[in-house]
């Protein structure tokens, strides 16, 4: 997933978020569709600022928002000491070295307040006097039978000695559960991004390879026509100076040199 959105990524997104067509922002906003759409795919760098106000007071967000200098919306002017953050997490954040996108996403998710209930509760030891209680009550059973009748293990036995809870293999299990719901809907939210893997795309590739598995060339300009298919370059359409050009230039690569001698044999056209 993409870290940072561009302008054009963002008025796309408000303008769906608030189930507008560019006819529709177009004529709330008097600006041209054609222009509406250049400025959404990113066609036009040099936005009238004019125009992003209107745009910026139609999607109720701040210009700094859609020029990307910042992420929030609606609280730009929010301060760091309104949000309670350690040093150590301002230094996080600022680092580069996290996906704050992610996180905040992480953060506004529904369930993430449950994540955090449940991290808090094991934390801070909320419910631990009661699950030792628990276990202790469990043991004394089980003891008791033991002492009392001396009985062989049994079901009973086992369902005593069961039952006790580890409360750091609990939690550890509650709190992945929490994890796993909001990853997976987050993957969801993300699926259709550009930089995600589709299914499909994995298909059309491997297909796109037998095919050229047939063609003759090396191996060398087979793997260059597969570099251009990840790329959307179209090979086909590429001069041979072009070509030669990204033959030589991919022999550079170590990934790619092959560790069987070519001495005496001659180059294949």
């Amino acid at each position: 997933m993409q870290t940072k959105l561009t302008t054009g990524e963002r008025l796309t997104d408000l303008r769906r978020e608030h189930n507008l067509t560019l006819e529709q922002v177009s004529e709330q906003t008097g600006i041209v569709k054609s222009t509406l759409s250049n400025y959404e795919n990113d066609k036009k760098p040099d936005i009238n600022l004019g125009a992003l106000e209107k745009l910026a007071a139609l999607y109720g967000v701040g210009l700094d928002y859609l020029l990307g200098l910042t992420e929030n919306k609606k609280h730009s002017g929010t301060s760091l000491a309104d949000l309670h953050l350690s040093d150590d997490a301002v230094d996080v954040l600022s680092s580069g070295k996290v996906n704050n996108r992610l996180l905040s996403e992480l953060i506004a998710h529904p369930e993430f307040a449950r994540l955090m209930a449940d991290m808090e509760i094991y934390v801070d030891g909320i419910v631990s006097m009661q699950i030792r209680n628990l276990n202790s009550l469990l043991e004394s059973a089980r003891t008791a039978i033991l002492e009392k009748y001396h009985p062989e293990e049994d079901n009973t036995l086992l369902t005593l000695k069961a039952a006790q809870i580890d409360e750091d293999e609990y939690f550890a299990r509650v709190v992945s559960d929490d994890v796993e719901r909001i990853l997976k809907d987050l993957k969801q939210a993300h699926s259709g991004d550009q930089g995600s893997a589709a299914a499909d795309d994995a298909a059309s590739l491997k297909e796109y390879i037998e095919s050229i598995s047939e063609t003759e060339g090396s191996d060398f300009q087979k793997w260059i026509m597969i570099f251009c298919k990840q790329i959307h370059l179209p090979y086909n359409k590429l001069t041979d100076t072009e070509k030669q050009w990204l033959i030589q230039i991919s022999r550079k690569s170590s990934l790619l040199k092959s560790g069987t001698s070519q001495r005496g044999k001659h180059p294949r056209k």
